[in-house]
């Protein structure tokens, strides 16, 4: 199993307690449900790791991310931006409780980070990790779990 080294950080024109977005980040990547089930997350203050942001919508932006309404990260990179709004409001469209969406967009920018691509829903049973869950599912069902289609996306 490869292991993947990881640090947070809440960016200073966000409000949000450092520590509880580490805790949380943390949570969420060593979900058993999700990519923990082929790589082991470590959480490294220093040295090489990926750097998991929690980001307004004017940081996203400024990095040259597209859309500053969703989250981003490099394919294959080591940036991950986590969009602030959506983590403290969640997004309708994805039908999930806010903790739940949490967790889907940690392990779908991860998914990135990781070298998985969007996927579409496949018309029914639960949505794909890789879909842009925030935009809308169709006819899938709330999911946060890595499924078989995920897997195929690298």
């Amino acid at each position: 199993m490869k292991t993947v080294r990881f640090r947070t950080q809440v960016d200073p024109d966000v409000s949000y307690p450092d520590e509880t977005f580490r805790e949380e980040v943390t949570i969420y990547l060593n979900d058993p449900d999700g990519w923990s089930r082929w790589y082991a997350f470590e959480y490294a203050p220093t040295g090489p790791a990926k750097l998991i942001r929690l980001s307004s919508k004017k940081a996203i932006k400024a990095v040259g991310c597209g859309e500053d309404e969703l989250s981003c990260a490099i394919l294959g990179g080591s940036d991950i931006w986590l969009n602030a709004d959506r983590w403290m409001q969640g997004a309708p469209k994805s039908r999930l409780p806010l903790m739940e969406y949490r967790q889907y967009m940690v392990s779908h920018e991860m998914g990135h980070s990781l070298g998985y691509d969007h996927v579409k829903c496949p018309g029914s049973g639960p949505v794909p990790v890789m879909v842009q869950q925030t935009l809308g599912i169709g006819s899938c069902e709330p999911n946060t779990k890595v499924t078989e289609i995920d897997l195929r996306s690298k």
